[in-house]
């Protein structure tokens, strides 16, 4: 009797524990950046502000997630080989993965996770209204997996899905909300910004931004339960198709589509990165 007491009280506490969230960084969706030239890429004039608004929008996520009964929250600095955020500045009750080279799985088997959130993500190569759109580099012009278009939004996802995991947020431009939502109709967004004229960004101040954010981390991890993941059957097949390369000469050649296949999505990963 004793025994089936103490089981019950195991079972109890770990149903009160809340979700276990994973927080996937880049910085081309923040509020207020725009330009490929000066804001992106440590170096240049204008990456120090770049990367001080990411964390006033990650520190917001956090925030909410922890308001929505989160019981861990864990982020991966996920942009430009993993150099941008810092564990002084994050939120203190959160925890950082930095490092190179990212494994296949994106972290993801390290722990069991319950939901993931994106914080300044950006829209998928050749999106009209995507502001500094692409997808892993300016050189590819799509990634398909069996036969879908994804971006790195939907990269993440399909891992995510494999172990189980659902995406519950996309904090970033308009466009990569909309992208997400195509995905997960059900999710939660923050577009912090939206492409105006031909290449520039109108965006929120940066308090509102992270009050939007918050407030979406907030109700998504409150309504975790609601989501389902992106379950890719196998087998799978992942392709990558380029803009063509101009040459030295200055001649323009076409440049073949590379393949990798698995029977899951997870070893397509692996065969891509050799890892």
């Amino acid at each position: 009797m004793r025994w089936m007491t103490l089981v019950l009280a195991f079972a109890a506490a770990a149903s009160a524990q809340g979700p276990r969230i994973f927080i996937v960084t880049d910085l081309e969706g923040v509020a207020g950046v725009n330009n490929w030239d000066e804001q992106v890429t440590p170096g240049q004039r204008r990456f120090e502000e770049s990367r001080r608004l990411l964390i006033g929008e990650v520190n917001a996520a956090v925030e909410g997630a922890l308001e929505g009964g989160a019981s861990e929250v864990v982020i991966w600095d996920g942009h430009d080989g993993s150099r941008t955020l810092s564990v002084d500045a994050i939120h203190p009750k959160a925890r950082l993965i930095q490092g190179r080279p990212t494994p296949a799985d994106y972290y993801l088997s390290e722990g069991h996770y319950d939901g993931i959130i994106f914080v300044g993500q950006h829209a998928k190569a050749g999106t009209p209204r995507g502001l500094l759109a692409h997808s892993q580099s300016l050189s590819v012009r799509d990634i398909t997996i069996n036969g879908k278009s994804v971006g790195e939004i939907g990269q993440v996802a399909a891992i995510a899905g494999h172990f189980g995991i659902p995406v519950i947020m996309v904090a970033g431009d308009q466009a990569a909300c909309e992208e997400f939502l195509e995905l997960q109709p059900k999710g939660e967004t923050a577009a912090v910004k939206r492409l105006v004229g031909k290449a520039s960004a109108l965006s929120l101040s940066h308090p509102e931004a992270c009050q939007l954010i918050r407030a979406a981390a907030r109700r998504a991890v409150q309504r975790i339960k609601e989501f389902s993941p992106w379950v890719i059957r196998g087998p799978v097949e992942m392709r990558f198709e380029f803009h063509p390369r101009k040459t030295e000469t200055g001649e323009v050649k076409e440049v073949p589509p590379r393949v990798y296949r698995g029977q899951t999505v997870l070893e397509a990963f692996q065969e891509w990165l050799g890892r």
